[in-house]
């Protein structure tokens, strides 16, 4: 499939599906009704350091408001990416968080990146084109593998002729270790994308980290939080 996403319908026989996908929006749906409580005790202080985050695909940085609210309570400086909907990677939304990444680093020095889903493939790809500009980045249930077994596949495919053809002779290279260390979450739960299209090859400085629970509601999950600080805090 030549898009610059490269998602595809999971195989036959995947635990990925239609009903996988409404599990995870029935999942989703119950944390917003009735949210966990964030972890609190343990976790290393942010010190007023910067945290860029990025939200993932059909999503915007009103979905990360849990995660947000979680990291400015440790002491960190969040900064959003101004993304409203995320429709994957059009030249506009390309050029926005180029934009917001080197404002940043002109007034502050190195950020740190957090993404979720598609908006970690994005930090990815930001932290290769901008390594100066960034200190760490941290992905939350984020496919780097392509192309991504997804049952939003017909939707990736209706917002492809928007993405930037730049983008996709490059989403090969956000697999690749860029040069600053990366912590990847990831959960077998996911019913969303496949968990193994989201793992990074493991070095130093690289690291895969398993958490429970559903794609959509890793911005409230306690111990993927507790993960976020404990990679921040690095």
């Amino acid at each position: 499939m030549n898009d610059t996403l490269g998602a595809v319908l999971p195989k036959r026989g995947s635990h990925l599906g239609f009903g996988s996908w409404m599990r995870d929006l029935h999942a989703l749906a119950a944390c917003t009704l009735n949210p966990p409580p964030y972890p609190s005790t343990g976790l290393p202080r942010g010190d007023g350091r910067v945290v860029l985050t990025i939200p993932g695909f059909l999503a915007g940085d009103w979905t990360m408001i849990r995660l947000r609210t979680f990291l400015e309570n440790l002491g960190y400086r969040i900064e959003t990416s101004g993304i409203a909907f995320n429709g994957g990677p059009t030249p506009q939304t390309i050029a926005r968080l180029d934009d917001v990444l080197l404002r940043l680093v002109e007034k502050v020095g190195p950020v740190d990146l957090l993404g979720q889903s598609l908006g970690g493939v994005l930090a990815r790809d930001l932290a290769h084109r901008h390594p100066a500009a960034v200190r760490r980045v941290v992905t939350l249930c984020s496919p780097i593998r392509f192309p991504i077994s997804t049952p939003l596949a017909p939707v990736a495919q209706i917002f492809a002729p928007f993405h930037d053809p730049i983008w996709a002779a490059r989403a090969a290279t956000v697999a690749s270790s860029p040069p600053m260390p990366v912590t990847a979450i990831y959960s077998e739960d996911d019913g969303v994308v496949d968990w193994r299209q989201c793992v990074q090859d493991e070095a130093p400085g690289y690291v895969n980290v398993r958490v429970a629970g559903a794609h959509s509601t890793m911005g409230s999950n306690p111990d993927a939080l507790t993960t976020v600080a404990v990679a921040l805090g690095d």
